[in-house]
């Protein structure tokens, strides 16, 4: 990992959308529950002509080792230096690309409140991320 880089706050929010796409691409942490026996479906080779369930569907997200490695830093090392819960929350689902108004709504907080906060945990976490990297760099040597 590059350890020199100037973090921005562009910089720290790419990172955290990353991040957050990394975790909805990531499989559940615990298995499911069999409901039942699930049977495959024997299907003719004309049947698929007209499927098109199988056109349709978006081709899913597969993060690169790169983009994995994002999502560890941010999750285990950036949001342990957000000190208040509210503001990890108002990030993480501010990452997640959900709209202030919404946000507002769980926190309870009005949607000005909710930018405010999260402009200053972005400015706070730029600043920490920038002395934990320079701390890093220099015990790297």
């Amino acid at each position: 990992m590059n350890y020199n880089i100037r973090w921005t706050p562009e910089i720290i929010e790419e990172w955290l959308q990353v991040a957050a796409l990394v975790d909805k691409s990531l499989p559940p942490v615990r298995p499911s529950m069999v409901v039942g026996a699930k049977w495959n479906i024997v299907r003719e080779w004309y049947e698929l002509l007209w499927d098109t369930d199988a056109t349709d569907a978006k081709p899913r997200f597969h993060p690169t080792n790169e983009q994995v490695s994002m999502w560890e830093e941010v999750v285990l090392r950036w949001f342990g230096l957000i000190d208040d819960t509210i503001d990890k929350k108002i990030v993480w689902l501010r990452a997640c690309g959900v709209s202030w108004v919404k946000i507002g709504k769980k926190v309870h907080l009005s949607r000005q409140s909710v930018a405010l906060h999260y402009k200053n945990a972005i400015d706070d976490l730029v600043n920490k991320v920038e002395i934990l990297y320079t701390k890093i760099s220099k015990t790297l040597r």
